[in-house]
């Protein structure tokens, strides 16, 4: 079967997410979603990053005219609690302290809606990521090249994550914040591929 032409429309304003789109010249526009997350929902992180990604597309679905709608949705989360991205300084600080010398997971959901054939796809994947112990000292300088205020769990895995990060068990691009094969395994289901 041959594959129809893909138009993605990123429900996002993640910079991370627009770069990936553009390093493999997939033609997207960006119609960013007014969906409020609720990390406080009581359910499986994988239930919560599903239902956010899911609502960013519902969110931006009467928006736009056709295409195949994506929204994703990324948390952190170690013994039960959900680490999403922190409200200010302190809350990162604070983050990042919890997190730092231990491992914990990375879940980051995606949700397609095709407007054509108006058929859904929603999924998500998990990696463990294994922090290196840090000192407040060695946090504090970290904030001085990330703003850790748009990433959850106060942190990024790429640039200067790579001082904290000791190794990950699973997909490297999850914890980045848009996992491209799982995206291309979804668009094949839907009759689409990012190839």
């Amino acid at each position: 079967m041959k594959n129809k032409k893909l138009h993605i429309v990123l429900a996002s304003s993640s910079p991370r997410r627009q770069q990936m789109l553009k390093l493999i010249d997939v033609p997207y526009e960006i119609v960013v979603s007014c969906y409020e997350e609720n990390n406080e929902m009581k359910s499986w992180p994988s239930k919560i990053v599903m239902t956010h990604a899911k609502g960013k597309v519902e969110d931006v679905i009467p928006k736009i005219k056709n295409g195949v709608v994506v929204g994703a949705d990324t948390l952190v989360y170690k013994d039960k609690v959900v680490y999403g991205k922190p409200e200010n300084m302190v809350d990162a600080h604070r983050m990042l302290q919890e997190l730092q010398g231990k491992s914990h997971y990375v879940y980051t959901a995606l949700a397609l809606f095709d407007t054509e054939k108006k058929k859904w796809v929603i999924d998500y994947l998990r990696t463990k990521v294994f922090m290196r112990t840090l000192t407040k000292k060695e946090i504090k300088r970290y904030f001085e090249l990330i703003n850790p205020l748009d990433k959850a769990g106060s942190y990024a895995i790429q640039e200067a994550g790579s001082i904290i990060i000791d190794r990950i068990e699973g997909c490297y691009y999850n914890v980045l914040g848009f996992p491209m094969a799982k995206l291309d395994e979804m668009l094949r289901e839907i009759g689409y591929s990012l190839f």
